[in-house]
């Protein structure tokens, strides 16, 4: 098989979260929070990072993202993401998922 002629197709997935944190006082409680949760996405192979504003301390912004070669596998990663973001720490206030084939407009996703 000739290299030129393989087509190689990457999808991406991307996931947005606002989380409300009622019970913290104190921005080190929240970042506590938020460093689990990263290590938790970045765990099943997610690329993750707080972004937003950093000094609310009951408020956070979190976004991850992955790529494969097959969009079931980000389907799947992005479903796991969005179940580790269930939890009884943190109030989801939002969720958003969007799937990308690279170089194509958005393919699916939900807002």
């Amino acid at each position: 098989m000739d290299a030129h002629s393989v087509e190689v197709r990457t999808f991406v997935g991307v996931l947005r979260s606002e989380l409300v944190f009622p019970g913290l006082r104190t921005l080190k409680e929240r970042r506590g929070c938020l460093v689990s949760l990263l290590d938790r996405l970045r765990g099943i192979g997610m690329s993750a990072a707080q972004v937003g504003p950093a000094d609310f301390v009951r408020r956070a912004w979190v976004s991850a993202c992955c790529a494969s070669g097959s969009d079931a596998t980000v389907r799947r990663m992005l479903e796991r993401a969005a179940a580790i973001l269930d939890s009884p720490v943190w109030e989801l206030a939002s969720l958003e998922t969007d799937m990308f084939e690279a170089g194509d407009p958005v393919i699916g996703g939900d807002e």
